[in-house]
């Protein structure tokens, strides 16, 4: 029987079937690494100002400088051992050098004299910092390597959480035994929660090897050199992991001011003897908060906002408490203000910064988080200290008179973190672009792009009609010469076979037996002078009087024409122009039962674009055999009739494969009033050819990506299409939906989207649902994202 608190606990933190072992052990692993570390930081801290004072802590955040080297080190051991062993093999060393400080701290007075007492928190400050550094980047390491982006934003919350009560616990227990026992103590205890940190390590790549994922990957072959500089370059390289660096540096200057002014004011506020309750108590408290934060309202905060907005919180929330600040330097305002970075800190700003990092490709991934985390992180400190005693050693170490100065600082500083963050939100979103598939093109789009078709049918029809009439190959000749189409190859192609191929027809038009002219393909005049001489003999009164005679007797007399002789009329018509008045001849020709006829009739249709030509074209578009060239003819037209094939669409006696033929038509015109004619039938009831109204707005998006679509009429048909696929199954309305959604957001990147999505694997679909997370507006993304995420 299912357990009914699991059920209430899962929703709440969003845990989903299969899910939940693995998220546990990430929970404790993540809670056995924060624990020991609020243990040992209150100790480094409460250590360092009895011994050496707050004026000294420049010269511990320098000790950050030394953090390259650990980075070298790092980056070469995780290319050359499993992450298993790795990971145990970090906590097994910070376990056993726990209980070497340990020692030190309770007999290295006695064995190397009070200097070395004295100076001794200051080697403790910097393998704190190790510690935090190594043990921290190594979680999300693992991480990043068993969720994609859309498991981690709904887990992150959960497992995160297990990193701050991890801190509640340390803090707590360091508050409650600091008063009955010493620093060695403590440090003996941390020693113990690294060790069951290794146990759940241990557990948790069982339970991978049992689901038959195997150990996380190796960021790297055996035979890449790895170290510092490889980092380094890797962080270079790419324009995305440079503005990722510059936010972690900026944070952790801000982080560092943010420090030193609390601390200033806690100093003087706190009786040194209390100091380790103090900043354990401290720890403590802020993480509570933190942690119902992160539990809570993390993942729900970043699915609402994105991570976009998320990045905006913390500066936003620490100006504000520096403001606090600034107005009342008390004890009260730096508890507030140093609860609030560590609590963000904690919380979603390391989430977000964690997240961020999933979509980096794995080649740069782990080397650039080796190098960031670990070096640019505390790098940071380093140089929010010299900032520090530039400024205090300005004023000769004259707080009082340095400390607005540093307030402006923090501020400024601030400030440029937000614009940075901004910049890296936008990069974050092309960054996902990037894993998802090349742009999904149609079909009909890439023919027409790539091949003149227009062309291509011009040539296939005169070599056709050399066999039949020697009347449409001249005339067939003639288009192709006027056009510029009469190529070198076009000509050879036309020359083979036989000179005599197109045999001689008796017809009335030429009044002769003879064949009729026919240029020589080696010796034609150039194509404006041939068709400024063919135009002159179609414009004279003599030879219009003559084509309306033929005309009127092929139209009078269809059972004494043939077919040859009604496709020569109907080629010969279309260069005739529109005011020639044998041109109406076409809608009899258009009306003929032979689909060969048609095809010349509606081509000159397309030619002339009289109105009376319309009517005729759309009943031909039911016709499969006449469907291609009645649909070409009535594209010719343009805007000018979208209002009369809008009239098909809406009347009901239409028949749907007409209706779905004339939006094709609308589509290609491509015009915005072509939309128009669309949105509008949409908006009604569309019935059987909704889909194809859709289809047409797509291609029209496509033809024309300036077309602007109102999102008061496509948001409520996408809201609509998102029911049916909740309805019906996803898979059967997901293209229609992706078509709604390209035509009020980018069409590239929503169907980039769309065929990362429509291969089906989980990370695809996680990461299309990523890009679509950080597109839509709120509404659009509770309503469509969990339809796609149940396909995964």
């Amino acid at each position: 029987m299912a357990n009914p608190q699991a059920g209430r606990l899962a929703r709440l933190v969003k845990v989903r079937p299969g899910e939940g072992a693995v998220a546990v052990l990430f929970f404790l692993y993540f809670f056995f690494v924060t624990a020991p570390f609020n243990i040992i930081k209150s100790i480094r801290d409460a250590s360092y100002l009895d011994e050496l004072g707050a004026g000294q802590l420049p010269y511990a955040y320098a000790t950050a400088l030394l953090i390259g080297a650990v980075v070298s080190l790092h980056a070469r051991l995780q290319a050359r051992v499993s992450r298993r062993l790795l990971l145990l093999a970090s906590l097994a060393f910070f376990a056993a050098t726990s209980v070497v400080f340990a020692v030190l701290f309770a007999a290295g007075g006695p064995w190397f004299g009070e200097a070395f007492r004295r100076w001794l928190p200051l080697p403790f400050y910097f393998w704190v910092n190790v510690f935090a550094v190594v043990l921290v980047t190594q979680f999300w390491f693992c991480v990043n390597d068993v969720f994609n982006p859309r498991e981690a934003k709904r887990l992150i919350g959960f497992f995160g959480s297990g990193g701050i009560l991890g801190g509640i616990a340390g803090g707590v227990l360091t508050g409650l035994l600091a008063g009955g026992m010493t620093a060695s103590g403590l440090l003996l205890l941390a020693a113990a929660f690294l060790a069951a940190g290794m146990a759940v390590v241990a557990f948790l790549f069982r339970a991978r090897r049992r689901g038959g994922e195997g150990e996380c990957r190796p960021p790297a072959g055996p035979a890449e050199k790895i170290g510092f500089g490889n980092c380094w370059a890797a962080v270079r390289s790419d324009g995305y992991l440079v503005l990722l660096a510059a936010v972690v540096f900026m944070t952790g200057l801000v982080s560092t001011f943010v420090d030193w002014e609390s601390k200033i004011l806690i100093e003087r506020e706190v009786e040194g003897g209390t100091l380790t309750a103090f900043f354990g108590a401290l720890n403590a408290g802020l993480l509570v908060l933190a942690f119902l934060f992160q539990l809570v309202l993390t993942s729900r905060v970043i699915d609402r906002f994105g991570l976009r907005r998320g990045l905006m919180i913390p500066p936003a929330l620490l100006l504000l408490g520096l403001g606090g600040m600034a107005l009342a330097p008390v004890l009260a305002m730096a508890v507030i203000l140093k609860s609030a970075d560590k609590a963000l800190s904690y919380s979603i700003g390391q989430s977000v910064r964690e997240l961020l990092y999933i979509p980096v490709p794995r080649r740069l991934k782990y080397k650039a988080k080796a190098f960031i985390d670990m070096f640019i992180n505390r790098f940071s400190r380093t140089a929010g200290a010299v900032l520090l005693l530039a400024v205090l050693l300005f004023f000769g170490r004259d707080g009082e008179r340095a400390w607005p100065w540093i307030l402006g600082l923090t501020a400024a500083s601030i400030g440029l973190w937000a614009v940075l963050n901004l910049g890296l939100g936008r990069a974050y979103v092309r960054t996902v672009k990037e894993q998802l598939g090349r742009k999904w093109e149609r079909g009909e789009e890439v023919v027409d792009g790539r091949v003149d078709v227009d062309l291509a049918k011009l040539v296939v029809d005169a070599l056709e009609s050399r066999g039949r009439s020697s009347t449409l190959y001249a005339l067939h000749l003639f288009d192709l010469i006027r056009s510029g189409g009469m190529t070198p190859e076009v000509a050879g192609l036309l020359s083979m076979g036989p000179a005599d191929a197109a045999a001689p027809t008796r017809n009335p038009m030429w009044e002769s037996d003879e064949v009729p002219w026919m240029p020589d393909l080696s010796d034609a005049l150039p194509a404006d002078v041939l068709e400024t001489n063919v135009r002159e003999i179609l414009a004279l009164p003599e030879y219009r009087a003559l084509m309306g005679d033929y005309a009127r007797r092929v139209v009078d007399h269809p059972d004494l024409a043939s077919a040859t002789d009604k496709m020569e009329l109907a080629k010969a018509l279309g260069m005739m122009g529109p005011e020639a008045p044998a041109a109406l001849a076409l809608e009899d020709l258009l009306a003929e039962s032979s689909p060969e006829v048609v095809r010349y009739a509606a081509a000159s249709a397309g030619e002339l674009r009289k109105r009376e030509f319309v009517v005729p074209l759309v009943a031909k578009l039911g016709d499969p055999r006449t469907r291609d060239d009645a649909r070409s003819a009535l594209e010719k037209y343009g805007a000018r009739i979208a209002g009369t094939l809008g009239d098909f669409l809406s009347d009901p006696a239409t028949p749907d494969d007409i209706r779905r033929q004339t939006a094709s038509v609308l589509a290609h015109i491509a015009s915005p009033e072509a939309a128009a004619e669309l949105l509008e039938r949409l908006r009604g009831e569309a019935g059987e050819v909704e889909a194809d109204l859709i289809d047409a707005l797509d291609r029209i998006r496509v033809r024309n990506p300036g077309l602007r679509f109102p999102a008061s009429v496509i948001e409520p048909m996408i809201l609509r299409q998102a029911a049916r696929a909740r309805a019906s199954g996803p898979a059967a309305e997901t293209m229609v939906l992706f078509k709604l959604l390209g035509l009020l957001y980018d069409h590239g990147d929503v169907f980039r989207a769309f065929e990362t999505f429509r291969k089906g694997t989980k990370d695809g679909i996680a990461y299309a649902a990523e890009l679509l997370d950080e597109m839509l507006p709120r509404g659009l993304r509770e309503e469509i994202l969990p339809v796609l995420e149940r396909l995964s």
